[in-house]
This record gives structure tokens, C-alpha cells and sequence, in this order.
């Protein structure tokens, strides 16, 4: 099961933005797999790409306990 979440409507501005880099991102907290945390900035292209790759790859997405339990 998975508890992973971006919400798209928690972009924050890119404030030092260089030449050629996105306008906004889009942060996550990341758990690291010694247990350390750590933020991720996403542009929406990472985004985009991340949704192309899991329509193609369905079978890897993790599934929820409900889905365990009745799918």
C-alpha cells in the first residue's frame, strides 16, 4: 500500500528562478530508505511524465488495502 501524495494545488513559485527553469513547482516529502526525510520540488512536466509512465505500467502500482482485501 502506498500513502504517496502530490497535491497539484500546493505549488509553490520558483523565487530564484534561472534562465529556462519552470515558473512553479510542486513539493513532496520524500522518506528516504534509512528513514531520513527530505523534500522533492516536481515541475508539472515531471508530473505529466510520471502519469504517462504509471497508465502504462498499471500493474505496478501499489494497491490500496481496500483493494487487497475486495479486488
Amino acid at each position: 500500500m502506498s500513502d504517496s501524495i502530490i497535491k497539484l494545488e500546493e505549488k509553490v513559485e520558483n523565487t530564484e528562478r534561472k534562465f529556462g527553469a519552470g515558473l512553479e513547482y510542486y513539493p513532496a516529502q520524500i522518506i528516504l530508505e534509512d528513514g531520513t526525510e527530505t523534500w522533492a520540488m516536481f515541475t508539472k512536466s515531471d508530473i505529466d511524465n510520471a502519469i504517462e509512465r504509471a497508465k502504462k505500467n498499471k500493474g505496478d502500482i501499489p494497491k490500496s488495502v481496500w483493494q487487497k482485501m475486495f479486488g
